[in-house]
């Protein structure tokens, strides 16, 4: 995780230290971008089942949360875009690996309130691979389809004219038919506009 957040923040230098990149030089968020962000945030799997235990049940452990966003500008202080993100965790329990992959598919809305600072709210679809035991060591894996809900905060800074560095912070939920997931997450940003 140090490698790749040390990666990312060289590649963000290298990205920024030439002006030549700045093409234009207009700094606005209209029209279409792409962007990213590396992070990660504590996690909570609930199961409806009380014989099974996630190993993440109310303990909130530290997970990896990558993210990939597209979308476009309709002004200067609103941004609309299509995002996929996942959380990703193992934690050991009843000599069992248990592995969680939680992914969200999401139409975001970025509402710019003053300068680079904006709210961020979101609905789609989530999916998971969950694992979770019994004390006995018995093992299952939960694979659903649900609905995702985010909300959040972030802080972008154009560093040329048309690449934005910046962190968001959020909160995502996950509802399932077995299972819930909550996180609470930050992550270093990138986006090209």
């Amino acid at each position: 995780m140090r490698r790749t957040i040390a990666a990312l923040l060289a590649i963000s230098f290298l990205l920024t230290a030439s002006s030549a990149w700045a093409i234009d030089g207009y700094k606005d968020r209209h029209g279409f971008f792409i962007g990213g962000g590396i992070g990660g945030g504590p996690g909570a799997v609930h199961i409806a089942d009380d014989t099974f235990d996630s190993g993440l049940e109310g303990t909130g452990d530290l997970g990896l949360a990558p993210s990939l966003i597209v979308g476009g500008g309709a002004t200067d202080r609103l941004v609309f875009g299509a995002e996929a993100n996942t959380w990703i965790r193992t934690v050991s329990r009843h000599g069992n690996r248990l592995n969680h992959q939680h992914w969200s598919f999401n139409a975001v809305t970025n509402f710019f309130v003053i300068h680079g600072f904006y709210l961020e709210a979101g609905i789609g679809l989530g999916y998971a691979f969950s694992d979770a035991t019994t004390n006995q060591g018995d093992e299952r894996r939960y694979q659903e389809m649900g609905l995702a809900g985010k909300i959040g905060t972030g802080f972008e800074y154009f560093l040329d004219g048309t690449i934005a560095a910046g962190m968001n912070f959020g909160y995502t939920r996950h509802f399932y038919s077995n299972v819930d997931f909550d996180t609470f997450t930050g992550a270093i940003t990138l986006r090209w506009y």
